[in-house]
C-alpha cells in the first residue's frame, strides 16, 4: 500500500531532481504495480538499480538511476 508521501513522490516523479530518493511503493508503481518479490527479482537481474540501504529494513532508490532503467525498458520495447 502506498503512503501519502510515496503517492506524492510518484505524482511529482518527473519534477524530482536526479539526486532525490524514493521508497519501494514508488518503484513498484513506476514499473507497473509490481510486487515486492518482483522488485527483488528485477533488482537481482539488473533491470532495476540496486537500492541504497537505510537501516536494516528500509531501501531507497535514486531517481536518476530509476529514470535510466525506465528509459532502457522503453528503448527495449520499441
Amino acid at each position: 500500500m502506498m503512503d501519502r508521501q510515496s503517492f506524492s513522490a510518484l505524482k511529482q516523479f518527473e519534477d524530482l531532481p536526479a539526486s532525490a530518493y524514493v521508497k519501494r511503493p514508488v518503484v513498484q508503481a513506476l514499473f507497473g504495480g509490481i510486487s515486492d518479490e518482483e522488485v527483488r527479482r528485477r533488482t537481482m537481474d539488473g533491470r532495476i538499480p540496486k537500492p541504497t540501504k537505510l537501516g536494516s529494513r528500509n531501501n531507497i532508490w535514486q531517481v536518476g538511476q530509476l529514470r535510466e532503467a525506465l528509459a532502457r525498458l522503453q528503448a527495449g520495447a520499441a
